[in-house]
């Protein structure tokens, strides 16, 4: 089974590139009456929904948001700085670095937040903090990459130095550990099962000072790294045969342990992160069953620092009341005698550094329940004054009002086995006939609601089958003038479907576009323009906006494209229309909107760029305008 960790990464990843975002004011009467003045986003990654002044520029703090707060998503790794006080997280699937208070509990929003484009960030799986440089040092599991950032940097900012290459032995790097008394940095490499060994300062693409690796060693599938300054050895966590091997700080080559702690005695259970504490002379490991056949609970186990063989912890935290849920990094404070857990579910937990048994957190930052919930599309109701989001990872539709702000419960939700969702990614609301449509990727099918449905209930109806020509349906647009529904089908060969507003069953589309000449690529988001009869959509992987003829049918070469260097178009996700402005409104995953001239085409730049600065904010999808 090749790259066990690497893979699960990978997906999660790759689910936001291929997900629909579109708008859902979708050009009808209720958008012709004024120009928009705000413009409405969903945050996936960190499940919120922000609100900004459409006609601003540049970077811009949300005027109100609702949802996480906190901007973690999947937090992999932690790391403490007792000189200022501050706790650093490493986001895996939010390709984010975001930093808190270290007393900081409840939905709490970043000091700062590193994320973007520049940043290099690509699965960033652990982090150290270096107090006396003033630095703080990521490894990046899929980019096979260490990159260093200022200890106070934030936004999109590239990195100081970057240590990547072939020569670098840099194999899915899920562990580092610094020692600033020799000035070298030390990394496991998950898929080659090795520790490689680098200058504080290297840079570039450079060969490891040392390595680590071969048959003797007992490396498993490493994960987590320590070192011990103080007794020169360091720790690591071998993931698959839930074991612990220490070596000599300059050990070299295919070296065997100094020690090894291993056995059913040991409690040790797919272990990731280490921390030592030399202080107190003991080693703290999470243990996850995420990569084992088993239902065992997720735990902390503690050991004395010369611990060997199957020994059993000297404590361990475990229990429905510790909050842990997938703990993968761990790092410990012994000046405040706090440990820090960082659980990839979604939150932070602290406990007193002695803790044991079923203990709860002394604190824990994590969102609220707003029931925002990986959210990839957006709906407006103008009429009613409400928003409809659409939430991937609990299969719901949550409806809030229009200037709801801060943490809310949603006014309802349609949530439950009969409802028939199943990974919506589109969403879009008919006021007129009062009904909501749903875009379901994971069941290749539509799903339509009554607009104030709510609980458990079974759709209206549902068009599924093989001849619906439905294959990860995503943007999804009802035109309520023309009776029609308009859905994009996100694959390589991406296609747009329209179907009878009341289609219902394995029923054919009335007309498709798609084949060679329409530029359709992992097609994420569509738009209804009824004013001016046309069709937008937005195509992920070509990083390109396509318009098309309203009524347009078969394989036809769009109207005109958006596409090129010029246009600022990363991934780009969600689409709206002002046609009183004469405006389009496009969301890029990596956190910025870009806005161009309705009727533009070919490589333009855009007419303003719109920054998200909310800290923690990262993965745009869906747009709406109002």
């Amino acid at each position: 089974m090749k790259r066990v960790l690497s893979a699960i990464l990978i997906v999660i990843f790759a689910v936001p590139i291929l997900l629909s975002c579109s708008s859902r004011d979708n050009g009808s009467s209720n958008n012709s009456d004024k120009a928009a003045s705000e413009v409405y986003v969903v945050g996936s990654f960190n499940d919120t929904v922000s609100v900004f002044d459409s006609s601003s520029s540049g970077s811009q703090n949300a005027l109100r948001q609702f949802g996480s707060h906190a901007g973690l998503s999947s937090p992999s790794a932690i790391a403490v700085d007792t000189v200022h006080n501050e706790i650093f997280v490493v986001n895996s699937t939010g390709y984010s670095i975001t930093v808190y208070a270290r007393t900081g509990s409840g939905n709490i929003t970043p000091v700062r937040t590193i994320s973007g484009f520049n940043t290099g960030l690509d699965s960033p799986s652990s982090i150290a903090v270096d107090t006396a440089n003033d630095e703080i040092l990521v490894t990046n599991f899929n980019g096979n990459s260490i990159t260093v950032y200022g200890r106070t940097a934030s936004g999109n900012i590239l990195p100081v130095r970057i240590i990547s290459g072939i020569n670098t032995g840099l194999d899915d790097p899920s562990g580092i550990a610094l020692d600033t008394v020799n000035n070298q940095i030390f990394v496991a490499n998950f898929w080659n099962s090795s520790i490689t060994v680098y200058g504080r300062t290297d840079n570039g693409n450079v060969a490891p000072v040392r390595t680590i690796s071969g048959s003797n060693t007992g490396l498993n599938y490493p994960y987590g790294i320590a070192v011990d300054m103080v007794n020169n050895e360091i720790f690591v966590t071998n993931n698959t045969s839930s074991s612990i091997t220490v070596y000599g700080r300059t050990d070299n080559g295919n070296t065997a342990p100094v020690r090894t702690i291993a056995g059913g005695k040991t409690g040790l259970l797919g272990a990731l992160g280490i921390a030592v504490d030399t202080a107190n002379n003991q080693i703290y490991v999470t243990n996850s069953a995420d990569y084992v056949a088993t239902g065992d609970a997720s735990l902390i186990t503690v050991y004395g620092r010369a611990d060997a063989g199957d020994i059993a912890p000297a404590r361990t935290i475990s229990g429905a009341n510790t909050g842990l849920n997938q703990p993968y990094g761990i790092a410990v404070d012994t000046v405040n005698n706090e440990i820090f857990v960082s659980n990839k579910a979604g939150s932070v937990t602290v406990y007193g550094r002695t803790g044991s048994g079923n203990i709860a957190p002394v604190r824990t930052v994590s969102a609220a329940s707003t029931g925002v919930s990986g959210p990839t599309s957006i709906a407006l109701d103008k009429v009613n004054n409400q928003l409809f989001v659409a939430n991937r990872w609990n299969n719901s539709v949550t409806v809030y009002g229009r200037t709801d702000n801060g943490e809310i419960a949603p006014q309802r939700a349609i949530l439950g086995a009969n409802t028939g969702l199943n990974y919506p990614c589109g969403i879009s609301v008919d006021t007129v006939n009062n009904e909501i449509f749903v875009a379901n990727c994971g069941g290749d099918s539509i799903t339509v609601y009554g607009r104030s449905d709510a609980g458990n209930i079974s759709p209206i109806r549902t068009i599924v089958g093989a001849n619906t020509g439905l294959s990860f349906p995503s943007g999804i647009a009802v035109d309520s003038v023309h009776d029609e529904l308009l859905v994009t089908n996100n694959t390589t060969s991406g296609s747009i479907r329209v179907y009878g507003r009341t289609a219902t069953g394995d029923i054919a589309p009335l007309r498709t576009i798609s084949g060679n000449n329409p530029g359709l690529d992992f097609t994420t988001a569509i738009y209804v323009d009824t004013v001016n009869n046309e069709i937008f959509a937005t195509n992920n992987n070509s990083a390109s906006i396509t318009v098309f003829g309203r009524s347009d049918s078969g394989d036809i070469a769009p109207a005109r494209t958006i596409a090129g260097v010029n246009t600022g178009l990363l991934a780009p996700s969600g689409i709206a229309v002002d046609t009183v402005k004469n405006e389009i409104f496009v969301t890029n995953w990596t956190g910025y909107i870009t806005v161009y001239g309705r009727t533009d085409t070919d490589n333009i730049a855009p007419a303003r760029t719109i920054l998200v600065s909310n800290t923690g904010f990262y993965g745009l999808y869906g747009i709406a305008l109002w």
